[in-house]
């Protein structure tokens, strides 16, 4: 997809969301306003503002997979706090709750334009942020690099291309801990090389001093480096590997 067509989607999505967010919020309004006979109108609407308010910081600022706890939180402590005023107030908990539904979809809308509006990398490789425009050359470099890789100096060792990315953390004599996603602004696609499933753990080398993750997960300098060589053919991971894509893969992400 072009850059001029993933414009076209975002502005798409954006419509159509406020072309449903705008009038439910206006219809919620006035809706609550007639069933309490016209009264309440400056109290209704400021329980309406702060739900719209404070789910569209949710959706704008939470990461995804914690967007969900996050939120009910968030509703909960509203509610509460809500509860313990005197009326009306303590009455608009419904409004509330579909105020903060709403703002989590303008969030959306926010948080689409921002990732649109963000420039975007030069359509090269990038090993540990140098460019590399030819492909041959990029995985040659990227290969011998990660031989020689030393995770408790220099940190992670990466390849991108554009929102594709490659991670590894560790060095060819603990083992490596490898991440590979082919879209790294979805956090629900991250993958991690190997198994988390056991209690065995293994020791590598990170700059801030030993780790500890599941022996499962750290793999050879050989496994590390097919995944590599995979990642500059599918621009994400090599279907034909073993990734585990669980809850923990993102807490895995040392360094």
């Amino acid at each position: 997809m072009s850059k001029s067509q993933r414009r076209q989607r975002v502005v798409r999505d954006a419509s159509i969301k406020l072309g449903v967010s705008i009038p439910f919020a206006v219809g919620t309004y006035w809706a609550v306003l007639q069933t309490l006979n016209g009264l309440y109108g400056l109290e209704i609407f400021v329980v309406l503002i702060a739900g719209l308010v404070g789910g569209g910081m949710v959706r704008s600022f939470v990461r995804d997979r914690n967007m969900m706890l996050v939120f009910i939180v968030l509703v909960v402590v509203e509610s509460v706090f809500l509860s313990q005023l005197p009326r009306p107030w303590s009455g608009l908990w419904l409004v509330l709750l579909l105020a903060n539904a709403l703002g989590v979809m303008v969030g959306d809308i926010a948080r689409q334009g921002i990732r649109a509006a963000k420039p975007k990398l030069p359509d090269v490789w990038m090993i540990n942020g140098v460019e590399e425009p030819r492909t041959d050359r990029a995985k040659a470099k990227s290969l011998a690099s990660l031989a020689s890789w030393n995770g408790a100096e220099s940190g992670k060792f990466f390849v991108e291309r554009n929102d594709a990315l490659f991670e590894a953390i560790g060095d060819p004599a603990t083992g490596f801990i490898v991440h590979c996603v082919a879209n790294a602004q979805e956090t629900n696609q991250w993958r991690i090389l190997g198994s988390i499933e056991g209690t065995d753990e293994t020791k590598i080398r990170i700059p801030s001093g030993p780790a500890y993750a599941p022996s499962g997960v750290v793999v050879d300098l050989e496994a590390a480096k097919g995944a590599l060589s995979g990642f500059f053919h599918y621009r994400g991971p090599d279907p034909e590997l073993t990734w585990t894509s669980a809850g923990q893969v993102l807490d895995l992400k040392f360094g």
